[in-house]
This record gives C-alpha cells, sequence and structure tokens, in this order.
C-alpha cells in the first residue's frame, strides 16, 4: 500500500472521531443544563411553597399554595429564559414574588 493513502485515512479517522466525540459532548452538555435546570426549578416550587405555608400560619392566615408541578414548570421556563436572554420574560412579574 502507498504510505500517502495510509496516512490520509488515518487523518480523516482521527477527525471523524473527534468530530463524533464533539457532538457527544454538545448533547451532554445541553442535556445537564436541562436536567440542572429543571433541579432547580423543582428547589425553587418547593422552597416557594415553604414559604407561603410559613408566612399564612406566622400571619395566621389562609393561603393558596400553587401547584409545586405549575410553579417547577413556571420556573424552568424563567430559568432557561434568564439563561439565554440574560433577563427575566415579560410574563414573570416580579413586584409579588413571580406568582
Amino acid at each position: 500500500m502507498d504510505m500517502t493513502i495510509i496516512i490520509a485515512s488515518a487523518a480523516v479517522g482521527a477527525i471523524v472521531a473527534a468530530l463524533i466525540n464533539l457532538i457527544g459532548q454538545y448533547f451532554e452538555r445541553r442535556s445537564r443544563r436541562k436536567e440542572l435546570l429543571l433541579s432547580k426549578a423543582v428547589e425553587m416550587a418547593i422552597e416557594r411553597a415553604r414559604f407561603t405555608f410559613d408566612v399564612a400560619k406566622a400571619s395566621n392566615a389562609s393561603a393558596d399554595i400553587p401547584d409545586q408541578a405549575v410553579m417547577a414548570a413556571t420556573y424552568y421556563q424563567w430559568l432557561e429564559y434568564l439563561l439565554d436572554r440574560g433577563k427575566l420574560p415579560s410574563t414573570a412579574n416580579t413586584k409579588d414574588g413571580g406568582s
């Protein structure tokens, strides 16, 4: 065999392997980002419900605690928007804490 064919084949193989590795890293990072966003959104929803409960208990008032799944979904959307654009979406009402 010609030595240039062997070297060219090795170079093409290395380039293809590097590209496959980069694509794999991209998908892994994207997946980990979504996992982290979901984890933090669930934590925020739980803390929001706990805070609302504590305030209502301390003030002897009734409180409407939103469904934690709905709040987690909302926080997920807000965090994703915040990471992508650097600000909260216009639908986020920051005056009353976001609900």
